[in-house]
């Protein structure tokens, strides 16, 4: 049964949560319907036409054709949000014929997607032509390694002042050949520079440590045959080249976890989400990565804010944090955070020793309950120890407006520097924060 929690854990940002809220009355719809797998309704907009809303109940996929880029649109979020308050305003019964095509298409799609697994595993395995799929995949990693040690160098020796090395559309073109060499890893190492240290004046002096970072991540990764067990295994997924017989290697752990954060990003039509998970007896974070060509529903099973009993397997590295979760598990919507830190010199305390087990760490999680600080660009906790924080105005002003001076429970990272809040309790409810950082 679809629950308002539900539907706020799947918002994509606070923004569209309110205007989706706005719109769950029936005087903002022509018409609406539903049935037992499917939700429609014609939403009155700004065009002449209405916009053609639909939502499968079975994963919460939508569609819409309304202009927004944001997925779920505020017009999917509104029926939604009507379908759980006045169920009895969905008076039609019979599909249109805008949403039958669409229930097919996707049953179409799943049938293919089986056949296709069916006819895979079935298949008997052809020894002569893995090996020469792996010889090529690994060919072309080690062009990806040289072409970017090589970009490196050569901007190095211009000097990190030059106009290439501030170019972020070259930065993005060298990511995009790292994609093209299959390395998604080193794709997502080369656009961190673009998106944070070359786009935010604040971090533009810390472009020599994230090149300092991608050196070391290359030179390990060119001898990467020369490593074996934990090491390896961290340098394979440092550059997102882990097989999927690998993936499955590391170690299984039973607890029931606390749902904290979501990020979802899209970026060449791929959506990624990104989940923050703690354990509620292990005090273990993980973080569950999912994966969705753009405009499908990426299918999150976890809303933020619940918590599950299940199994995840921790992928083998140095310090394993990303999980693969064996099944959806049993959700409880009513989520305990569970355990959290008492303040942020646990937090430094306990980045310190992941650094020192793992260099190549970026970001950990943290469950603290913290306020803004008065300057607005530090947030303080219950020890009255301030970190900096690096907030939009929007951003601060809504903070500032929850906490009301008072410590509330968020879930945030810490990248050494700065922190980065990602969710923020109010009440019952976890709001989602990352549409709104700078």
């Amino acid at each position: 049964m679809l629950t308002p929690d539900q539907i706020t854990a799947i918002a994509p940002d606070a923004a569209s949560l309110k205007a989706g809220r706005d719109l769950g009355t029936p005087r903002k719809w022509e018409s609406m319907g539903g049935d037992t797998e499917v939700l429609w309704g014609l939403a009155m907009g700004s065009g002449k036409q209405p916009y053609q809303t639909r939502v499968r109940l079975a994963d919460l996929a939508s569609k819409c054709s309304c202009p927004s880029r944001k997925f779920p649109c505020k017009h999917a979020l509104g029926l939604m949000f009507l379908a759980t308050g006045q169920p009895a305003a969905l008076t039609q019964t019979a599909r249109p014929a805008w949403v039958t095509e669409w229930m097919d298409a996707h049953a179409e799609r799943v049938q293919k997607a089986e056949t296709r697994a069916e006819e895979k595993e079935s298949k008997p395995v052809d020894e002569k032509a893995a090996a020469k799929r792996k010889a090529q995949k690994e060919s072309r990693v080690a062009d990806g390694i040289q072409l970017l040690q090589q970009s490196i160098l050569d901007l190095t020796r211009e000097g990190l002042a030059s106009g290439n090395a501030r170019d972020a559309a070259a930065w993005e073109n060298l990511a995009r050949r790292m994609v093209d060499c299959q390395v998604p890893g080193l794709a997502g190492a080369v656009r961190h520079v673009t998106d944070v240290v070359l786009r935010d004046p604040e971090v533009d002096h810390e472009l020599p440590l994230e090149l300092g970072r991608l050196h070391l991540l290359l030179k390990t990764g060119a001898r990467v045959h020369e490593h074996e067990g934990a090491l390896r295994a961290e340098i394979l997924g440092q550059l997102g080249v882990r097989d999927a017989e690998e993936k499955k290697e590391g170690e299984l752990i039973e607890d029931r976890w606390f749902v904290a954060a979501r990020t979802i990003e899209e970026r060449d039509r791929l959506i990624t989400s990104a989940t923050w998970i703690l354990g509620q007896q292990t005090g273990r974070w993980g973080k569950v990565l999912r994966f969705t060509p753009a405009m499908q529903a990426i299918g999150d099973p976890w809303p933020v804010g619940a918590s599950v009993r299940a199994g995840v397997r921790f992928q083998a590295g140095l310090s394993p944090v990303r999980v693969l979760p064996e099944g959806d598990g049993e959700v409880s919507l009513a989520g305990l955070p569970g355990p959290h830190e008492s303040g942020f010199e646990f937090l430094l305390d306990r980045f310190s020793s992941a650094l020192s087990d793992n260099p190549f760490v970026r970001t950990l999680p943290f469950l603290i309950l913290l306020r803004p600080g008065a300057d607005g660009r530090s947030l303080v906790d219950a020890t009255g120890r301030s970190l900096p924080w690096r907030a939009s105005a929007d951003l601060a002003f809504r903070v500032e407006c929850v906490c009301a001076g008072n410590l509330t429970l968020a879930c945030g990272e810490w990248d050494g520097r700065h922190l980065r809040l990602l969710t923020l309790r109010d009440g019952d409810v976890w709001y989602p924060l990352t549409s709104q950082q700078p």
